[in-house]
């Protein structure tokens, strides 16, 4: 479906409190505002109470809000914050975040599990992401060429013994997401917390 201007006018836009640019407010990371000093509670669903200020989720955007004042500055508030910490933090959420999505894509039996089934299922053209392990490698090279032809997302993630853990295995390289919307959120989290952990 096509965006229509009065749509595109009527998304909620907020100000990045790192680099201070203007974005629409799904593209950006909100932080709910606790306490006095201030204390800063990743929210990336949007969903806890009370004040909040955004930023993009970026190494970059992230560390200009703590070191240059942003998030002080957005609050009018003394803000109590460290870089790392905060960067951890909005790690686990997303990392907990895509534990649950192969968790439901698991349910659904909307994943192939293992290199084979993998390759198998993206020559039927049933993949929609294929999740490779960041310590995998066997095929690995041969399986990304086949989704870059078939146009298919790959999303580096996790460790071989991390992914068998969530499936119950010893351990797991690669699998295929086959669920069009949890392999397009999953791929959306990982990006942000690939762009986050990014060095400055």
């Amino acid at each position: 479906m096509v965006e229509t201007d009065t749509e595109a006018r009527e998304a909620p836009e907020r100000t990045c409190a790192g680099c201070r640019e203007r974005d629409a407010a799904h593209a950006l990371l909100r932080f709910a505002a606790h306490g006095e000093p201030v204390r800063l509670v990743p929210d990336p669903r949007r969903r806890l109470p009370g004040r909040g200020v955004s930023v993009h989720p970026r190494r970059a955007c992230l560390a200009r809000a703590v070191k240059g004042g942003g998030f002080a500055r957005s609050l009018r508030a003394k803000v109590v914050v460290d870089l790392d910490e905060l960067a951890g933090l909005v790690l686990s959420q997303y990392e907990a975040r895509i534990e649950g999505l192969l968790l439901a894509a698991l349910r659904k039996r909307a994943v192939a599990l293992g290199g084979d089934a993998a390759r198998a299922a993206l020559r039927e053209g049933a993949v929609a992401t294929l999740l490779l392990a960041r310590d995998g490698a066997g095929r690995r090279d041969e399986l990304v060429g086949l989704a870059a032809e078939r146009g298919v997302p790959v999303v580096e993630h996790g460790t071989k013994s991390k992914l068998g853990r969530l499936v119950g295995r010893d351990e797991l390289g690669v699998l295929a997401i086959l669920d069009e919307r949890i392999a397009s959120e999953l791929a959306a989290v990982a990006s942000r917390a690939a762009d986050l952990s990014e060095a400055e």
